[in-house]
Protein backbone atom coordinates (compact mmCIF):
# COMPACT_ATOMS: atom_id res chain seq x y z
CA UNK A 1 0.00 0.00 0.00
CA UNK A 2 2.62 1.87 0.79
CA UNK A 3 4.62 1.66 -2.25
CA UNK A 4 1.18 2.80 -4.20
CA UNK A 5 0.90 5.93 -2.16
CA UNK A 6 4.69 7.12 -3.32
CA UNK A 7 3.95 6.21 -6.97
CA UNK A 8 0.61 8.54 -6.36
CA UNK A 9 2.40 11.05 -5.15
CA UNK A 10 5.27 10.51 -7.40
CA UNK A 11 2.94 10.95 -10.11
CA UNK A 12 0.94 14.05 -8.81
CA UNK A 13 4.64 15.69 -7.95
CA UNK A 14 5.49 15.09 -12.20
CA UNK A 15 2.19 16.73 -13.40
CA UNK A 16 2.26 19.36 -11.11
CA UNK A 17 6.29 20.46 -12.48
CA UNK A 18 4.91 20.42 -16.08
CA UNK A 19 1.57 21.86 -15.59
CA UNK A 20 3.35 25.39 -14.44
CA UNK A 21 4.41 28.16 -16.34
CA UNK A 22 8.39 28.60 -16.04
CA UNK A 23 9.48 30.36 -13.11
CA UNK A 24 11.67 33.75 -13.32
CA UNK A 25 15.30 33.51 -13.21
CA UNK A 26 15.93 36.88 -13.21
CA UNK A 27 15.56 39.16 -10.13
CA UNK A 28 13.75 42.39 -10.88
CA UNK A 29 13.59 45.54 -8.34
CA UNK A 30 10.61 45.86 -6.19
CA UNK A 31 8.72 47.83 -8.71
CA UNK A 32 8.76 45.58 -11.45
CA UNK A 33 7.56 42.12 -9.18
CA UNK A 34 4.10 42.72 -9.38
CA UNK A 35 4.82 42.76 -13.23
CA UNK A 36 7.12 39.82 -13.49
CA UNK A 37 4.75 37.64 -11.22
CA UNK A 38 1.54 38.35 -13.83
CA UNK A 39 3.95 37.77 -16.69
CA UNK A 40 4.69 34.73 -15.50
CA UNK A 41 1.26 33.85 -14.59
CA UNK A 42 -0.51 34.88 -17.62
CA UNK A 43 2.04 34.88 -20.31
CA UNK A 44 5.44 33.17 -19.47
CA UNK A 45 3.48 29.39 -21.22
CA UNK A 46 4.11 31.24 -24.53
CA UNK A 47 6.87 33.81 -24.28
CA UNK A 48 8.99 31.92 -21.96
CA UNK A 49 11.06 32.48 -18.75
CA UNK A 50 11.58 36.20 -18.05
CA UNK A 51 10.01 36.86 -21.99
CA UNK A 52 13.06 35.59 -23.91
CA UNK A 53 11.27 32.87 -26.02
CA UNK A 54 13.68 30.17 -26.71
CA UNK A 55 11.58 26.64 -27.51
CA UNK A 56 8.14 28.88 -27.23
CA UNK A 57 5.93 28.97 -30.87
CA UNK A 58 5.22 32.73 -29.36
CA UNK A 59 8.09 35.49 -29.99
CA UNK A 60 10.63 36.27 -27.48
CA UNK A 61 9.83 40.27 -26.09
CA UNK A 62 13.19 40.98 -25.38
CA UNK A 63 14.38 42.01 -28.56
CA UNK A 64 14.43 45.38 -30.71
CA UNK A 65 11.07 44.25 -32.37
CA UNK A 66 9.17 45.00 -29.38
CA UNK A 67 10.87 48.13 -28.14
CA UNK A 68 8.27 51.03 -27.38
CA UNK A 69 8.93 52.78 -30.62
CA UNK A 70 8.34 49.64 -33.09
CA UNK A 71 5.41 48.13 -30.72
CA UNK A 72 4.27 50.70 -28.39
CA UNK A 73 2.64 50.54 -25.32
CA UNK A 74 -0.96 50.77 -26.10
CA UNK A 75 -0.32 47.89 -29.07
CA UNK A 76 0.55 45.64 -26.13
CA UNK A 77 -2.43 46.15 -24.48
CA UNK A 78 -4.53 45.39 -27.28
CA UNK A 79 -2.69 42.14 -27.95
CA UNK A 80 -3.43 41.12 -24.58
CA UNK A 81 -6.50 42.54 -24.50
CA UNK A 82 -8.10 41.18 -28.33
CA UNK A 83 -5.43 38.52 -29.24
CA UNK A 84 -4.06 38.17 -32.96
CA UNK A 85 -4.53 35.95 -35.19
CA UNK A 86 -1.69 33.70 -33.40
CA UNK A 87 -2.47 34.03 -29.85
CA UNK A 88 -5.67 34.40 -28.49
CA UNK A 89 -7.36 36.96 -26.18
CA UNK A 90 -6.04 36.93 -22.59
CA UNK A 91 -9.10 39.36 -22.00
CA UNK A 92 -10.55 36.64 -18.95
CA UNK A 93 -7.48 35.90 -17.35
CA UNK A 94 -5.61 39.33 -16.67
CA UNK A 95 -7.07 42.96 -15.00
CA UNK A 96 -6.27 46.32 -16.32
CA UNK A 97 -3.92 46.79 -13.58
CA UNK A 98 -1.69 43.80 -14.25
CA UNK A 99 -1.48 44.26 -18.26
CA UNK A 100 -0.05 47.64 -17.01
CA UNK A 101 2.33 46.19 -14.32
CA UNK A 102 3.30 43.21 -17.09
CA UNK A 103 4.20 46.65 -19.51
CA UNK A 104 6.40 48.20 -16.91
CA UNK A 105 7.83 44.86 -16.80
CA UNK A 106 8.34 44.11 -20.01
CA UNK A 107 9.73 47.93 -20.48
CA UNK A 108 12.40 47.52 -17.67
CA UNK A 109 13.57 44.14 -19.00
CA UNK A 110 14.16 45.30 -22.28
CA UNK A 111 16.22 48.18 -21.11
CA UNK A 112 17.80 46.06 -18.50
CA UNK A 113 18.63 43.88 -21.23
CA UNK A 114 20.28 46.92 -23.26
CA UNK A 115 18.22 47.32 -25.52
CA UNK A 116 17.35 51.02 -27.14
CA UNK A 117 15.36 52.12 -29.78
CA UNK A 118 17.35 52.97 -32.71
CA UNK A 119 16.77 56.62 -32.66
CA UNK A 120 18.38 56.69 -29.04
CA UNK A 121 21.56 54.90 -30.33
CA UNK A 122 22.36 57.83 -33.60
CA UNK A 123 21.13 60.12 -31.03
CA UNK A 124 24.18 59.19 -28.53
CA UNK A 125 26.07 58.65 -31.93
CA UNK A 126 25.67 62.01 -32.71
CA UNK A 127 26.09 63.89 -29.34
Amino acid sequence: MRFFIIIFLFTISIFGIYSCAPKPKLEVPEAYKAGQNAFHKICSNCHGSDAMGKHTQAPRLIDQEYLAPNFKDEDIRETVINGTDKMPSQRKKVTDKEITEIIKYLRYSQKAAGLEAEEEEEEEDEG
